[in-house]
């Protein structure tokens, strides 16, 4: 949810998890974002925000951050692209689940504002670091 429902219209969208996996271990994942809430609210005339909050699911094999690339959100419209933003997350420990948040400006206009409805995450890498006992 927008931080401040009160301070202007607001779409949102929730997806419940993203893990990464280490080469060749597809069975076991390394660390994960969960329920990953996104919003993106009108704060002004053409001043639009997104806000991120994710839990950082730390698992049980390793650790890991978006040190290769950051993670994308592709925000779409009728079947287009309307707007991206990328996060650079922090390092999500093992063993740990931890509150992570990210806010950034997106260009949008109130037609694009209007037509959005689906994000997309593209495939993405991670630096993950297994954490053996």
């Amino acid at each position: 949810m927008p931080s401040d429902t009160e301070r202007g219209a607001s779409k949102y969208g929730r997806i419940p998890f993203v893990y990464f996996y280490q080469d060749g271990a597809a069975a076991d994942p390394a660390f994960g974002l969960l329920d990953i809430e996104i919003a993106i609210q009108r704060r002004g005339p053409e001043d639009f925000v997104c806000e991120v909050y994710a839990i950082g699911d730390g698992y049980q094999s390793g650790h890991g951050a978006s040190t290769p690339e950051p993670l994308l959100f592709e925000f779409r419209g009728r079947g287009r692209s309307i707007a991206k933003a990328e996060w650079r997350y922090p390092t999500v420990l093992s063993g740990h689940m931890d509150a992570l948040t990210f806010s950034i400006a997106l260009v949008l206009t109130d037609e694009e504002f209007g037509l959005l409805d689906s994000v997309l995450l593209p495939s993405a890498r991670a630096e993950v670091t297994v954490c053996l006992e």
